[in-house]
């Protein structure tokens, strides 16, 4: 571990007010905000990072697919950069701190080390990756996996939003080139390493008062839709051994997935929607289609509630004499952080008094995405009473400090070797 350069310390100020202004963009009446991936909300706040960019003199580049990319530059150009950052797209009615403070906490680190003047072998760029959340086209992490060649052009040009828009004209129309979308992929020589600072989206970190959480694997889901077949009755003249009701045998089905991933060690289940029909109060359910998100950590823990999830819905429709089926969504498997960044982020919160925890993210970012071309970690800070995605998203930027410091210190120790 190389020591830091004196810097100064962590302009708490200026991180409030960078977060402030990204969180006006976007704003909704009842304090959420709302910024869908490409998006003029989404295309305002880019030109805002742009702005922060522009004036610390970094060089610039936009890529086919809209993920930016800010670069001081480092001393030996023949050196692969380390980059920082996160995201800027929100979901509908989300929170002011989820992407945003993880770009803000890559400017603090570049501002830092900007006004210290301190030179460094190696580039740092501060990066925003394009379409992080998968509220708009229904797929996460798009702007990282297309960076990573985890996924193929093809396949994101295929997707549309729920008003029908491709992604291509999306993307048209928001000034990129999705006939370019090849041109986005970079070689795993192409990045020395990525940190990601993150809020935490839980409460792990406030119930243990931890500062900074250190990750060390990124859970991943598969996700499944089930439709459940029974037969519509009239709710008054069908005795109750002569019903076929999908919502009921649908209802099993989910308190069978609650308690299956209550068994698990480190593996969660949720079910999110459920559609009835024919959605009337006196008509027996015929039909039930409800979306299954299954997450874990480890990849056998996963694998088996996976598989026990799977037989008990099949056994409960046979029970009940319900038709079952199941459409797969996603299926990506856990991604371990690198072990060197877990190291130097802990070996930096020790240096420097931060308490801090390693601990598993229960949400997807683009962290995970990137460690499939380089080495990547992940900062996580404390998160209000656990609430993301959500108006009342709340870190203050103050407790967010020592998780920004831990990020500065390995970013430099990465660049400075």
């Amino acid at each position: 571990m190389n020591t830091p350069p004196e810097l100064p310390g962590i302009d708490a100020g200026r991180v409030r007010e960078r977060l402030q202004s990204f969180a006006r963009i976007g704003y909704q009446r009842d304090g959420s905000v709302t910024r869908l991936a490409f998006t003029r909300a989404d295309l305002q706040a880019r030109e805002l990072l742009l702005h922060y960019l522009a004036a610390l003199g970094l060089k610039v580049r936009i890529d086919a697919f809209g993920n930016i990319f800010g670069e001081r530059t480092g001393s030996d150009p023949t050196l692969a950069p380390v980059l920082a950052g996160s995201h800027l797209d929100t979901v509908p009615q989300g929170g002011r701190f989820d992407g945003s403070l993880g770009v803000v906490a890559a400017l603090e680190a570049v501002s830092l080390l900007t006004g210290a003047g301190v030179d460094l072998p190696r580039s740092v760029q501060v990066v925003s990756f394009s379409c992080e959340e998968s509220s708009r086209f229904g797929v996460g992490t798009l702007g990282s996996a297309l960076v990573a060649g985890s996924v193929a052009p093809g396949e994101v040009l295929a997707l549309e939003d729920r008003d029908g828009l491709s992604i291509y004209a999306a993307l048209t129309s928001a000034g990129f080139r999705p006939d370019e979308l090849d041109s986005v992929r970079l070689q795993p020589q192409a990045v020395r390493a990525f940190v990601e600072l993150h809020i935490e989206q839980g409460r792990v970190l406030e119930e243990a008062e931890q500062s900074v959480g250190i990750v060390t694997s990124i859970a991943a889901p598969t996700r499944f839709r089930v439709e459940v077949t029974g037969r519509p009755d009239h709710s008054g003249a069908t005795p109750m051994a002569l019903r076929k009701d999908a919502l009921t045998g649908a209802a099993e089905m989910i308190l069978l997935i609650e308690r299956t991933a209550g068994e698990s060690e480190s593996s969660v289940g949720t079910v999110g929607t459920l559609r009835v029909t024919p959605n009337a109060m006196n008509v027996v359910p015929g039909n039930a289609v409800f979306d299954v998100d299954l997450r874990g950590g480890d990849r056998e823990d996963k694998q088996q509630m996976v598989a026990r999830v799977e037989q008990g819905i099949k056994e409960i429709a046979l029970r009940r004499s319900l038709t079952v089926s199941s459409q797969p969504l996603t299926h990506q498997e856990p991604v371990e952080m690198d072990s060197e960044i877990v190291e130097l982020l802990t070996r930096h919160c020790a240096a420097r008094g931060i308490g801090q925890r390693q601990m598993l993210s229960g949400a997807g970012h683009d962290a995970m995405q990137m460690a499939r071309i380089c080495p990547a970690g992940m900062v996580l800070v404390p998160s209000s009473a656990g609430i993301s995605h959500s108006r009342d998203e709340w870190t203050d930027p103050e407790l967010a400090v020592p998780g920004i410091q831990a990020l500065v210190d390995t970013v430099i120790d990465l660049a400075a070797r």
